[in-house]
């Protein structure tokens, strides 16, 4: 059963899920909203029941984290790849 009651913490995940996937050009910002929409999410949870709001914070959140990530691993390649190339390894 959805719960459609008006729930700040469900809004404020679903807020910071959106911005989560946005600031993922910024590599930390993704990670920081995305865990704090993951945890809003959890924390907006009443008697085993999540808010439709609070479910999509949690979704993006999550994909805010992963995108991040997969960023973070690129830039280390790339930082990685360049040293070699300087050292005439590549």
């Amino acid at each position: 059963m959805m719960v459609q009651e008006n729930n700040g913490m469900a809004q404020a995940s679903m807020i910071l899920g959106i911005i989560s996937i946005v600031g993922v050009c910024c590599c930390y910002g993704g990670l920081l909203f995305g865990s704090l929409a993951v945890i809003f999410a959890f924390l907006s949870k009443t008697e085993d029941q999540m808010a439709d709001s609070a479910r999509i914070g949690l979704i993006t959140g999550i994909i805010g984290i992963v995108l991040s990530l997969f960023a973070v691993l690129f830039l280390i390649g790339a930082w990685l790849v360049g040293i070699l190339a300087s050292l005439g390894g590549w």
